[in-house]
C-alpha cells in the first residue's frame, strides 16, 4: 500500500466526465499532468487521474488547459508493470488557479511493504552525521499476477531499539514524499519520520 496526502498545482490534461460507481452514484473524473524533474535534468510528465463528487455542473468547470490547485489522497498502484496514480479530492479542496501558478506536487507518504534483500545501509551525510537508507516494495495483486512498486527510504533520525530494520522485514512507514526520474521512469523516495514493524496477519 502506498497512500499519500498531497497538494498539487497542475494543468488539466483531460476534460472532466461524469461516471458512476458500483452503487450507481455519479462522480466526476478528469486528468492532470505534472512535470517531474530528475537530478540529471531528465523530465517526466506525470499523468494523474482525479476524482471528486458531483455531476454535469461540476464536470463543466474542469476543462483541458485550465490550471487547478488540489489537496487530496493520492494512491499509487501498479498493474501489468504500469504505475497508476489516482487522486481523490473533496469539491472544496479543488480550486481553479491562475495561469501564472507554477507546477507543484508535494506531500507525505504512508507505506506498507517489505524491505528488499539488500537490507539496510548506514551512511554519512556532509556533516558526518549517520543516517540509514534502504529500499522496500509494496505488493499489488492483480488476479494471479503480482506487481511490485519500489520506494527508496532515507532515515535521518533513527531511533534506538529498531533492530527489525533488516532485509525481508515487513514495515509500516510514514514520511515526506519525494519524486524523481530514473531512466525515463518515475522514482519514489521517502524521507522517513516514523517506521514500525508491520504485523501482516493483522
Amino acid at each position: 500500500m502506498i497512500k499519500c496526502e498531497v497538494s498539487i498545482c497542475a494543468a488539466i490534461s483531460r476534460n472532466a466526465s461524469v461516471k458512476e460507481d458500483k452503487e450507481k452514484n455519479p462522480f466526476v473524473s478528469f486528468g492532470v499532468k505534472v512535470p517531474i524533474m530528475g537530478r540529471d535534468k531528465e523530465k517526466l510528465d506525470l499523468d494523474i487521474s482525479v476524482t471528486t463528487d458531483g455531476g454535469k455542473e461540476i464536470a463543466a468547470i474542469y476543462t483541458t488547459g485550465r490550471r487547478v490547485e488540489i489537496e487530496g489522497v493520492l494512491t499509487i498502484r501498479k498493474k501489468d508493470g504500469k504505475l497508476f496514480l489516482n487522486l481523490r479530492a473533496a469539491n472544496d479542496k479543488i480550486h481553479l488557479g491562475k495561469s501564472t501558478y507554477g507546477d507543484k506536487l508535494e506531500g507525505t507518504m504512508e507505506f506498507r511493504g517489505k524491505i528488499g534483500k539488500n537490507g539496510v545501509e548506514e551512511k554519512e551525510d556532509k556533516n558526518k552525521k549517520l543516517f540509514k537508507t534502504f529500499s522496500a516494495f509494496s505488493l499489488d495483486k492483480n488476479g494471479d499476477k503480482n506487481d511490485f512498486t519500489w520506494v527508496r527510504f532515507l532515515y535521518f533520525d533513527p531511533k534506538d531499539g529498531e533492530d527489525f530494520l533488516q532485509a525481508n522485514t515487513f514495515i509500516e512507514a510514514k514520511g515526506d514524499l519525494q519524486m524523481g526520474v530514473f531512466k525515463g521512469a518515475l522514482s519514489l523516495d521517502c524521507r522517513l519520520t516514523s517506521v514500525s514493524q508491520w504485523d501482516v496477519k493483522k
